[in-house]
């Protein structure tokens, strides 16, 4: 049975909620709150949205133990300067639930600064590190792409690498995996010169502005979505999650294939020494915040 449970029912939490109903992706759905009237709000809103739907656990933190798929999106997590003594409180206060229902499946974290909450979690809840997962540098990533798509006239989906690093924060343009079309130059793609700053400024103001305007919520939904698709259906596909990376000693985002036991392997690509460099210092700006989670 491809039953998924929700911790936080705010506005991302419900939308996800709502779109595996109407997209017939999800056969039981397990919804978790700390705010118990929440969670019964968030359930009748779906039995009338949704009257064909008819399975539910709204604060059986007991049946996680059910779940292929637990999505955690309590929280900030669009905030352009979360509060990390916030985000490790909600964490922290449904650590006994969670270790007490004998969970086996993957987390899938959107909470916000997403690598470090994503260690944070697989720390305190004690799980094993290839089932713990955040959203990472996804969004940046298909940002990039968006970027040089734009500057070239072409669809994004022509455009393949990956950003990795850390979300909103020491993020690694990797264009050493940079292609167009299947092809790749140092100064010029597709026979059009780039300006590799301009672009990387372009893909980050994408996100500034989504921020900014304290939007974000369709875009947490869609990475959600796909995510909890590519395990229930073991798709085996690659994408840029904040993962445990033992190469960097730690949570960082970074290519992994995805499918129903969690990371399956790391998409060891060769990068440029500076990339290399880069993805370093990003680990131990992710281990700062870390160390601020662990003393909240």
């Amino acid at each position: 049975m491809r039953t998924v449970a929700i911790y936080g029912l705010g506005t991302v939490g419900m939308t996800v909620a709502a779109n595996l109903i109407s997209q017939h992706q999800v056969d039981e759905l397990i919804l978790l709150d700390l705010d118990e009237q929440r969670s019964v709000a968030v359930v009748n809103d779906l039995k009338l949205a949704y009257p064909f739907f008819k399975r539910y656990r709204v604060q059986e933190w007991s049946s996680l133990d059910q779940a292929k798929v637990l999505v955690v999106a309590c929280g900030e997590l669009n905030s352009i300067q979360p509060q990390l003594a916030k985000q490790a409180k909600l964490i922290n206060q449904v650590q006994k639930q969670i270790t007490g229902s004998n969970f086996g499946g993957i987390v899938i974290n959107l909470v916000q600064p997403n690598e470090a909450t994503t260690a944070f979690i697989q720390q305190q809840w004690q799980l094993p590190p290839q089932r713990v997962i955040g959203t990472g540098t996804m969004s940046d990533t298909q940002a990039l792409k968006l970027a040089i798509g734009e500057s070239l006239q072409l669809a994004s989906d022509n455009v393949t690498g990956y950003v990795y690093g850390q979300h909103d924060g020491r993020l690694v343009p990797a264009w050493s995996t940079i292609r167009v079309n299947g092809r790749f130059n140092d100064q010029a793609i597709s026979g059009h010169k780039i300006d590799q700053n301009k672009l990387v400024i372009n893909a980050r103001l994408i996100n500034y502005y989504i921020k900014r305007g304290q939007a974000g919520a369709l875009t947490e939904t869609r990475l959600a979505l796909e995510l909890i698709q590519a395990i229930l259906e073991d798709r085996q596909a690659v994408y840029t999650l904040a993962v445990n990376q033992p190469q960097f000693g730690g949570y960082v985002s970074f290519p992994v294939m995805l499918g129903q036991n969690g990371v399956q392997n790391y998409l060891l690509l060769k990068l440029y020494s500076l990339e290399e460099e880069q993805l370093k210092v990003a680990r131990q700006a992710i281990a700062d915040q870390e160390l601020q989670l662990a003393q909240s």
